[in-house]
């Protein structure tokens, strides 16, 4: 059950839709982001390292 790498491009999409979004939305009220918005942030970059590690490990160093 390997994925061909084109198929994360979609999870790369909706992630700088979202990015977009809420800076969009951070410029026109001028508010900071919120909580949750930071949480996702940590999730998202977790998540990218997690994959990107395991990317560059398996192509890599094995």
């Amino acid at each position: 059950m390997f994925f061909r790498p084109e198929f994360f491009d979609i999870f790369g999409l909706a992630t700088f839709l979202f990015v977009t979004v809420i800076s969009i939305w951070s410029l026109k009220t001028g508010k900071p982001f919120p909580r949750w918005a930071v949480i996702l942030f940590l999730i998202i970059g977790i998540a990218g390292l997690i994959v990107d590690g395991g990317i560059v490990y398996s192509t890599y160093l094995r």
